[in-house]
């Protein structure tokens, strides 16, 4: 493998207080790294070292003037309209958030001579496709203005003049996660009424990750010596049914009832997620598999009450 850790330096995170952010701050932390954080929302808890600014991701004079008082070796822009589901009847804020936001750090990354800008982009770039797994070669095509709207950042992305990478990441779950989730969908009515009853849903297939294994790869894709390609795949690298969540929660509950009618929950059936780029260049693989990921989500909700 190439060698995978470089020289710590600053890095500016550009959404640090979201499911993948907030974790990333402190694993980076943890790593030695100096991390300053901006985003449109206060933390909900602050990591010892590290340096917040909230601001609007389009706001270009904001993020400037970040970048002028603290100098940084990479930005991770990680700042985004972050659900597929989300502000479907409203498509010209998803666009201006995601890409107006992405080229306002694009551009204050080339002003200020910003060596590395990691891009979180989204496996919804590839919409729906009939394939068993997918490459990063398979043509990229946005079935939703998220989907959109991702597809057109990445291009901003690799044709800005910088050494950046745009990383495709998949279904993101665990601890932390607030918006919709298959998984979460099932475990909180499992925990909170002993039953789930969901009209459709149980022809749905999706690669999920777990948040521990989304940071890491960040962070090593991020830190990494050289970046030998410009996209990669961050996921799971398993098409799994919703039949097999199911039968995970159940395992974990076997008292609850789960009742999940056919059909699809709404989201691309996008197949498996190949990883295998992301292996050769970096030694990155998921680790958390998806029974263990699942208790550990649920008892973090457990725990929330």
């Amino acid at each position: 493998f190439l060698e995978r850790i470089v020289f710590l330096m600053a890095t500016l995170l550009i959404g640090g207080n979201g499911l993948v952010g907030t974790r990333l701050v402190r694993h980076l932390a943890e790593m030695g790294e100096q991390v300053i954080v901006y985003s449109g929302h206060a933390p909900a808890a602050r990591v010892d070292g590290c340096v917040y600014y909230q601001g609007d991701v389009t706001e270009y004079g904001t993020l400037n003037q970040v970048l002028h008082e603290h100098p940084v070796d990479r930005i991770i822009h990680n700042a985004a309209v972050s659900h597929p589901k989300l502000f479907l009847d409203n498509p010209y804020r998803i666009y201006r958030t995601n890409v107006t936001g992405t080229l306002v750090s694009l551009e204050a990354a080339r002003n200020f001579g910003v060596r590395r800008y990691i891009y979180i982009s989204s496996g919804a770039v590839y919409g729906s496709v009939s394939l068993d797994t997918v490459p990063e070669t398979v043509p990229l095509h946005g079935e939703s203005p998220y989907g959109a709207s991702k597809v057109a950042c990445e291009e901003l992305v690799r044709n800005y003049g910088l050494d950046s990478a745009s990383l495709r990441v998949g279904f993101v779950y665990g601890p932390g996660r607030k918006l919709e989730c298959p998984i979460q969908l099932l475990l909180n009515g499992c925990i909170r009424n002993g039953s789930v009853h969901l009209e459709h849903g149980a022809e749905q297939m999706m690669d999920y990750i777990y948040v521990d294994d989304c940071v890491d790869a960040i962070a090593t894709i991020a830190m990494a010596k050289k970046l030998p390609h410009t996209e990669y795949n961050i996921g799971g690298g398993e098409n799994v049914p919703y039949s097999r969540v199911i039968a995970c929660v159940q395992k974990l509950y076997p008292n609850a009832t789960i009742q999940v009618g056919s059909g699809t929950l709404g989201y691309d059936n996008l197949g498996a997620m190949d990883m295998r780029r992301a292996f050769a260049d970096f030694g990155w693989r998921p680790k958390v598999t998806l029974e263990d990921g699942i208790a550990q989500y649920a008892k973090w909700l457990e725990e929330q009450g």
